[in-house]
């Protein structure tokens, strides 16, 4: 029976108990004397390659972390225990962390900040002759009278003349005559043109216009009912939208989002504001399944417009907005703050789970991509990769579109439709859009080219992220591979000769982003470690090569992983600058091989009611909402966690090497399912 849990928080101070076995090595000389024993550990290993990916039965609806190279964990002697993972969505929490480590969290759903831009020298000429009249017929006046002081008296009477509507009837022009113009018979220095225009522009704006034709300028008088259209100056010619006033291009705001896609959300953003959606920009994608926040940029939208779009969202909110000069692109992120709710703990308590979670907080964990990285079907991500990479178009849509198991109802008869009868037109009616974006695509391509047999046109369909994906996906199978392999052969003492490092500098901003393209790969040149500088680096240090042709890979057996694996697959790392397609031809990165968590803090909770929440959102403190308190005696035991990781990094790896447990999300559905409580 599981004592009492009381709330209680440890925080990241280092001091708690710690094994061996669960102890990290923080230092070179820490980590030979450790050298031996690790040794030791693997010495029995005789398979230094990685274990083959098993094919999955019809009974596996779910691919498995050994199909995709993931087989080792850093902490041993630890048996692990039973929890559920993202039983609610409301249980896994993302706020993203910027490039100068700041948590990014929604407080306001209206607040803004926008201070007024800097006077441009128009404004500053406009302010220095006291200003514009609100008065039409004041301004009117004042502007002939500037453009008397500029051109003339005898120029200034004359475009008058042409221009202004009460004095028609001395000029023997009908009071209809609808636009009339003059030009004036010398041409103007640059700067009196630019006098010229500030005044038309600013004093007569609804009145007259102003351009320069072969020189000369020309003078165009606006009919009545065109001025009345003209309400302001503060207006874009011919779009009638307000003039842009703010201190850079790009209005900033933060977006929370629950069990939506980023790309969805953006997507009704972009719908509301009837804008394309490459008006927006985001620094990461972020995981559907929990309750995420993350900075988003929208080029030359008012937040005004943003305020109103957001009380129209399905799953998100939008506020904090600010304006700069850039936009947010892929990568602009330094990581990623987790809080992770496991309900319905069995098999530890507090007790036996503290020197656990000290080790875990001072030795870190393998730094595998986890499974959202290879999809969650049976037929797995890298797998169209190797199709992709072999330019085999037909094998990549076959495998997209053929019929699997754990397929919903709808997806499951649209691949039936199409496999048995290749009609795309039927099968399209049948399949979801949101569900299933790559196999709309491509029989979308098949629909229109009423041609079954061009698959690489109906390949080429899919958005260029996604396909990218696929040969990324593939990348990483091989990385997990290899990783797996140096554990198996090297162990955790430190960096061996052999090995590839670069200094690992904590918590330091990566290249990319958990679902974005070769996230978290390094491009900075590894050094070589040797009997001379082993020393000198730490197993933080080390790095692994994602396979492509611009990189250097280890000087030892580990190298021989990446033939073997790709030799498999009939592919090559040194043919992956041959595609007949240059964006598949791979240069490849560097990833680090062990990384730690930052301010990592974890909190027991008990609770009776699995519906409950057990952490509240940026929104519910918004909305006054308290944070759940654990219930004395209650009947189920929670684990909440707390902590930092960069970009590159999957929590679900921390998760596995903390529970031992299966983090697919086929296996935790299942776990969900059986206990009744979904």
């Amino acid at each position: 029976m599981m004592p009492e849990l009381t709330k209680q928080q440890t925080e990241s101070n280092g001091d708690g108990k710690r094994k061996c076995d669960e102890a990290g090595p923080d230092t070179p000389s820490e980590q030979n004397s450790l050298a031996k024993r690790a040794k030791d550990d693997t010495s029995s290993a005789q398979d230094t390659g990685p274990p083959k990916p098993k094919e999955l039965s019809q009974q596996q609806q779910y691919l498995s972390e050994a199909d995709v190279g993931i087989t080792e964990f850093v902490t041993r002697g630890w048996t692990g225990f039973d929890a559920i993972i993202k039983h609610r969505f409301s249980d896994f929490f993302v706020n993203e962390i910027d490039r100068a480590g700041r948590v990014e969290h929604l407080t306001s759903y209206t607040e803004v900040d926008d201070p007024e831009p800097p006077a441009t020298e128009e404004e500053k000429a406009i302010e220095e002759l006291g200003g514009v009249p609100d008065d039409p017929q004041e301004a009117f006046d004042q502007g002939m009278s500037r453009l008397a002081e500029i051109l003339g008296e005898h120029d200034a009477l004359l475009i008058k003349k042409h221009v202004d509507l009460d004095q028609n009837s001395d000029t023997g022009l009908p009071e209809t005559a609808g636009e009339h113009s003059v030009t004036l018979d010398r041409e103007l220095s640059k700067d009196l043109r630019r006098q010229v225009y500030m005044v038309t522009n600013n004093f007569l704006p609804t009145r007259v216009g102003c351009e320069t034709v072969d020189g000369k300028l020309q003078f165009t008088r606006k009919d009545a009912q065109k001025s009345k259209q003209q309400r302001q100056p503060a207006r874009r010619a011919g779009r009638g939208a307000p003039q842009w006033r703010h201190i850079g291009d790009y209005c900033h705001f933060v977006m929370q989002k629950e069990n939506h896609d980023t790309m969805d959300v953006l997507s009704q953003i972009a719908r509301h504001l009837r804008v394309s959606q490459r008006t927006l920009g985001v620094a990461g994608t972020k995981d559907k399944r929990g309750i995420t926040v993350q900075r988003c940029s929208a080029y030359r939208v008012d937040h005004s417009r943003l305020i109103w779009a957001s009380n129209r969202l399905r799953g998100a909110r939008l506020g904090n907005y600010s304006y700069a000069a850039s936009e947010l692109k892929l990568g602009d992120l330094g990581g990623n703050q987790f809080r992770i709710i496991l309900r319905h703990v069995v098999g530890a308590d507090p007790e036996s789970l503290e020197p656990v979670l000290q080790g875990i907080r001072t030795t870190g964990f393998v730094n595998y991509y986890g499974m959202q990285r290879f999809g969650t079907q049976a037929i797995s991500s890298h797998t169209v990769g190797v199709a992709v990479l072999k330019a085999d178009w037909h094998a990549a849509v076959d495998l997209l579109l053929k019929p699997r198991p754990g397929d919903r109802e709808d997806v499951r008869r649209a691949r039936d439709t199409w496999y048995q009868a290749k009609d795309a037109e039927a099968a399209l009616k049948l399949l979801p859009q949101k569900a299933a974006l790559a196999e709309c695509s491509i029989l979308r391509a098949f629909q229109k080219s009423r041609d079954a047999s061009n698959a690489a046109g109906a390949f080429a369909a899919i958005p260029r992220n996604l396909r990218l994906m696929y040969v990324h996906a593939y990348q990483s199978y091989v990385w997990n591979a290899a990783v797996s392999a140096r554990i198996r052969l090297h162990g955790f003492g430190g960096a061996v000769p052999g090995d590839l490092v670069i200094r690992s500098q904590a918590f330091s901003a990566a290249d990319g982003e958990e679902e974005g393209e070769e996230e978290g790969a390094s491009r900075v040149e590894p050094t070589l470690v040797t009997e001379d500088n082993m020393d000198q680096y730490t197993i933080y240090d080390v790095v692994l090569p994602l396979p492509g042709w611009a990189v250097k890979y280890p000087e030892h057996a580990v190298r021989d992983v990446y033939d073997e694996t790709m030799k498999k697959d009939g592919l090559s790392p040194v043919e992956l600058n041959k595609h007949p397609l240059k964006e598949y031809r791979l240069a490849g990165a560097y990833r680090h091989m062990v990384i730690r968590p930052r301010d990592f803090s974890y909190e027991w909770m008990r609770y009776n009611d699995d519906k409950q929440p057990l952490a509240r959102s940026d929104s519910d403190a918004i909305e006054g909402k308290h944070d759940p308190e654990s219930i004395a005696f209650g009947d189920h035991v929670a684990l909440k966690l707390a902590f930092d990781l960069p970009s590159s990094a999957y929590a679900t790896m921390l998760l596995r090497e903390l529970m031992r447990k299966e983090t697919a999300a086929g296996f935790q559905s299942n776990l969900s399912s059986k206990s009744g409580r979904e």
